[in-house]
């Protein structure tokens, strides 16, 4: 697998923005390529994606088919509203460990996205409920980096998205080059994006 993208997130008050990145072979960041910003709390989730932060040229959006969708389809549209793909949250599966989907423009399956550890995907899900000591064990869990795992319908993993650092959100994606030339770089970019942003939908 060869780094593909780098994603780079900062907390503001109301807005997550993403800075989205070109990799060297070392996985190292080469050119801005995309810059996104998320609202918080939005009834109807749509990520706007543009060329740099002035936010002058729209490149492309993905955006939620329904208003709190619990089995969420998200439609990834270029400048001009054109569909390029899909990603699906799988809700049953999530329910112990995040599980996505990610369909063509056609809307044919392709990729599982999941997380890697299912023993701390669990925790993070259920360690608040321990009595006295929940809260400071779900604290601890939050600096734990945690991975996400792309694989085929053979169950073979071609691609890991991977947090970088403890404290901020900085995420490098590697794939196969079958894999990653499979889909849309924008749909790839834009399921990044959301295993953060929405990671708690």
């Amino acid at each position: 697998m060869k780094p593909k993208l780098v994603v780079e997130q900062k907390i503001t008050a109301f807005v997550n923005r993403y800075q989205i990145f070109s990799v060297n072979d070392d996985g190292t960041k080469k050119e801005l390529i995309a810059f996104a910003a998320h609202k918080r709390l939005a009834f109807k989730e749509k990520v706007s994606f543009f060329q740099d932060s002035s936010k002058k040229q729209l490149l492309f959006t993905f955006r939620a088919e329904k208003v709190l969708d619990v089995h969420g389809k998200y439609f990834v549209e270029d400048a001009d509203g054109k569909l390029v793909g899909m990603f699906q949250k799988q809700f049953a599966e999530s329910l112990l460990n995040s599980t996505w989907s990610i369909l063509d423009a056609n809307g044919n399956a392709g990729l599982t996205v999941r997380e890697s550890n299912m023993a701390l995907a669990i925790a993070r899900r259920y360690i608040g409920w321990v009595p006295f000591a929940g809260e400071l064990l779900e604290i601890a869990t939050a600096f734990i980096r945690y991975h996400f795992s792309f694989r085929t319908p053979g169950d073979v993993e071609v691609g890991a998205y991977r947090k970088t650092t403890l404290i901020r959100d900085h995420y490098l994606l590697s794939m196969t080059e079958d894999a990653y030339t499979s889909q849309d770089w924008r749909v790839f970019a834009s399921v990044a994006v959301a295993l953060d942003a929405l990671q708690s939908r």
